[in-house]
């Protein structure tokens, strides 16, 4: 009985081990500026508490997913906000290459934000 038990135990170990994982991986760009690398942009994985910052050359890379769709939120103060579906199958490395643009303001925008602050 203790040989069954060992041998069921080690198979579904085996069966567990088996899982690949996925990973995103990519490169924020300034769209503005001849698409070069943004510096501590914020990508997020929506709904999730995964959460990273671009290094110096605009990589960011998340490990260890499961296979499934997400939905990245990139963001970078003064620039518009960047919603990108993803489907990363099992054992997949995404790469994903974004450019985002400057975030335009009016003036009634400027006037309401001096307004509120006040």
């Amino acid at each position: 009985m203790k040989k069954l038990v060992f041998l069921f135990a080690v198979c579904i170990g085996s069966i567990m081990y088996a899982q690949e994982t996925s990973a995103i991986q990519g490169q924020i760009l300034d769209a503005e500026l001849f698409n070069e690398p943004l510096l501590m942009a914020t990508v997020t994985i929506k709904n999730t508490n995964l959460s990273t910052h671009t290094n110096f050359r605009g990589n960011f890379e998340f490990d260890n997913l499961i296979p499934g769709s997400y939905k990245l939120l990139v963001q970078f103060l003064g620039y518009e906000p960047m919603e990108l579906p993803i489907t990363v199958a099992s054992g997949e490395v995404k790469n994903v290459q974004a450019s985002l643009k400057a975030k335009t303001m009016t003036m009634a925008d400027l006037s309401a934000q001096k307004t509120s602050s006040r």
